[in-house]
C-alpha cells in the first residue's frame, strides 16, 4: 500500500476514537423510537333531546243530541186497494141484431184468406163492470216492468159468466198509482158516452174510431186515469159497458206490434195478453189466450174450464151506455 494513503487512514481512525471518547453517554431521555401520542377520545355529551309528551287522544264521547223518535209510516205495497164490489145493472139497450146483454158482442173486423182461414179479427164486447175503480199490477213484459192499469169485469160467455181483467194502459215501471202516472200520452183512454135510448150501431162507431183523430174528437172523449176513475164512481147503477180491441193480428203487422210494444207503454199493456214471447223476448206468435177468443167470437166455441175468470181482454176506446 502506498504509505501516504496509509497514513491518511490512520489519521482519520484516530480523530473518530476521539470524537468518540469525548461525548458523554445520555442519561434518563425519551428513547431513539418516539412513541404514539394518546388520541383525542370524543366523550359522549348528553344532548338535549325533548322527551315527546302524549298528546290528547280524541275519544268519541257520546252526544246527548235529541233525535225525532221514528213513527212507524205505511210501507207501500203494489197491491190494489180493495175496492168494494158494486155490480152494474143491465139497462134497456137495442140494436138492430137484438137486445144488449152481458153476453152481446159484435165482430168489428173479420178477415179470412181465400182458403178460408182467418188471418184477422177485432171486436166489440159487453161487460158488466164489477166495481168502479181502477185496479194495478205489475208485470214483466219483453224484460222491463210495466204497471198495468184494468177494470175488474164479467162477461157472460153463454151462460158461463166469468170475470174478466179489461186492460185500458200501462206506464213503465213497478207499483205506480193512478194519481202517480207520468204525464204522456198513455195516461190518457178514449171514452164514448151515450144513452141507451139513443139508437146503437156498433159497426158506424167502430167505423168512426177509425177517421183521423181531428174528426172523431166531438164523439170521442179523451180522459185521464184520475178523471176516469172519478166518472166512474159517478155512474149510475144502471150502465153497459163496451170496449173494442183487435183479437187475432196480421202476421205482417206483427214486427210493428213488437216495436210498438217496445216503445210505447200503453201498447205493451193492451197486446201483451195476445203475443206470446219466448225467454229470449222474441216474439214466437199468439197467444192461446187469443185464439180461445177468436174461437169464443167467431166460432161460438166454449171457454176452457182452466179460463174461466183468468180472461183478458184490452180496451182502444170505452163505451159507456146509461139510461
Amino acid at each position: 500500500m502506498n504509505t501516504s494513503k496509509l497514513l491518511r487512514l490512520f489519521s482519520a481512525l484516530i480523530l473518530l476514537i476521539t470524537t468518540l471518547s469525548c461525548n458523554a453517554q445520555p442519561q434518563g431521555r425519551p428513547t431513539a423510537f418516539p412513541t404514539e401520542a394518546p388520541t383525542l377520545t370524543v366523550a359522549p355529551t348528553a344532548t338535549d333531546t325533548p322527551t315527546p309528551v302524549p298528546t290528547s287522544t280524541m275519544t268519541p264521547t257520546p252526544t246527548m243530541t235529541p233525535t225525532p223518535t221514528l213513527v212507524p209510516t205505511a210501507t207501500p205495497t203494489y197491491t190494489a186497494t180493495p175496492i168494494p164490489t158494486r155490480l152494474a145493472q143491465l139497462p134497456a139497450l137495442n140494436t138492430n141484431n137484438g137486445l144488449v146483454d152481458w153476453s152481446y158482442f159484435y165482430l168489428t173486423q173479420k178477415e179470412n184468406l181465400e182458403d178460408g182461414s182467418l188471418v184477422a179479427l177485432s171486436a166489440m164486447v159487453a161487460f158488466q163492470l164489477m166495481d168502479r175503480g181502477i185496479h194495478t199490477e205489475t208485470v214483466k213484459i219483453l224484460g222491463e216492468d210495466v204497471t198495468i192499469f184494468y177494470l175488474r169485469v164479467r162477461h157472460d160467455f153463454d151462460k158461463n159468466i166469468g170475470e174478466v181483467k179489461l186492460i185500458l194502459t200501462g206506464f213503465f215501471g213497478a207499483g205506480l198509482e193512478v194519481n202517480t202516472v207520468p204525464a204522456d200520452g198513455s195516461t190518457y183512454i178514449n171514452v164514448h158516452k151515450r144513452r141507451a135510448s139513443d139508437a146503437f150501431e156498433p159497426w158506424k162507431l167502430h167505423q168512426e174510431w177509425s177517421l183521423p183523430p181531428a174528426q172523431r174528437e166531438p164523439l170521442f172523449q179523451s180522459m185521464r186515469l184520475d178523471e176516469l176513475e172519478k166518472y166512474l164512481g159517478e155512474l149510475p147503477d144502471q150502465v153497459v159497458l163496451l170496449a173494442d180491441h183487435p183479437v187475432i193480428m196480421k202476421r205482417d203487422s206483427w214486427n210493428q206490434r213488437y216495436l210498438d210494444m217496445d216503445r210505447i207503454s200503453a201498447s205493451a199493456a193492451r197486446l201483451s195478453p195476445f203475443f206470446a214471447f219466448n225467454e229470449f223476448d222474441q216474439m214466437v206468435g199468439q197467444t192461446t189466450m187469443a185464439y180461445v177468443w177468436q174461437n169464443y167470437l167467431a166460432f161460438s166455441s166454449d171457454i176452457p174450464a182452466d179460463l174461466i175468470n183468468k180472461m183478458s181482454f184490452s180496451a182502444e176506446y170505452l163505451v159507456f151506455v146509461t139510461p
